[in-house]
């Protein structure tokens, strides 16, 4: 048997078992896309055989074959398991509020994805995914009454955006948190956009890691003191805050705008009028770092 027959019954034995294995649901849909990435190895497998084919080690002609069933497979279980959906549907994820939880911890890798939050609503958190999205990986825990949540992006970032579907819809996440429960909120990414309308969150703290990106945060009135600190090269920062709150932000590098805007202050520190006696502060960190910074109130 030569290794090009050995290759051709290898490939049809690794698809076979592959296709077998999606429809009984052991993978999902995402299989597909990564072995479309990682598609360019079946031709430096079979050079590699050509170069060894009739020499004295033939027999590395035919262990680059095996390497495909078991390279095929190996990226079958890293892509295709089914986390929270498919890469190519939509899908949603709901974590019901526990009576006992009395606050609210939240970490959202975004990777290079989308986030869209717009209200607060009944349940811990829930969470919608759009198709062409990488899902995320959600893992929760409770310690005493803080519950923890956390939104790792799905392992196909590992493919680091080889593979891009553009269509007209927003691809994104699209998340809800409970509309009571004090919220402590962290987000890394980068070249993401983001949409933040935390008017109707109970928010308390909020830390944006996100290099390259575009974000619009909307901070209510709701808790009597908010920190948020907004970290990132290269990214786009809105702010809009109620016109009744106390302001104060941290940064030297936009003193004057700070002025303009009315905040006075000394060194990195500018404040509205009277931010000491308003019953809701929210309170600011500004990287030196951001493109852009836009600051208004409603």
């Amino acid at each position: 048997m030569t290794p090009a027959r050995f290759r051709w019954g290898i490939l049809l034995v690794t698809f076979g078992l592959l296709l077998l294995l999606r429809n009984v649901s052991v993978f999902n849909d995402d299989i597909w896309l990564g072995l479309l990435v990682y598609s360019p190895l079946v031709l430096i497998a079979i050079g590699i055989e050509k170069i060894f084919t009739r020499t004295r080690v033939q027999f590395i002609a035919y262990l680059t074959s095996s390497f495909l069933l078991i390279g095929g497979l190996a990226i079958a279980f890293y892509a295709g398991a089914d986390y929270e959906g498919s890469f190519f549907t939509e899908s949603s994820h709901t974590i019901k509020l526990d009576p006992s939880v009395k606050e609210l911890s939240a970490k959202l890798d975004l990777n290079e994805t989308n986030l869209t939050i717009r209200d607060a609503g009944h349940d811990l958190v829930h969470a919608e995914f759009d198709r062409f999205t990488r899902k995320a990986v959600i893992t929760e825990w409770f310690e005493g009454d803080r519950a923890r949540v956390v939104f790792e992006s799905h392992p196909l970032a590992f493919f680091g955006g080889a593979l891009k579907i553009d269509t007209d819809e927003d691809l994104d996440w699209r998340v809800w948190f409970n509309e009571e429960l004090p919220l402590d909120l962290d987000l890394t990414g980068r070249k993401s956009d983001i949409h933040l309308n935390l008017s109707t969150t109970p928010l308390r703290s909020l830390t944006l890691n996100l290099d390259d990106a575009t974000i619009y945060l909307k901070i209510g009135e709701l808790e009597p003191l908010v920190r948020v600190v907004v970290g990132g090269e290269d990214s786009r920062f809105k702010l809009r805050v109620p016109q009744s709150v106390g302001l104060r932000v941290h940064g030297a590098d936009y003193r004057g705008y700070l002025n303009r805007l009315g905040l006075t202050g000394e060194n990195d520190v500018f404040e509205t009028e009277g931010y000491d006696s308003m019953t809701t502060q929210i309170e600011v960190d500004l990287d030196e770092r951001l493109s852009d910074v836009s600051i208004d109130y409603f």
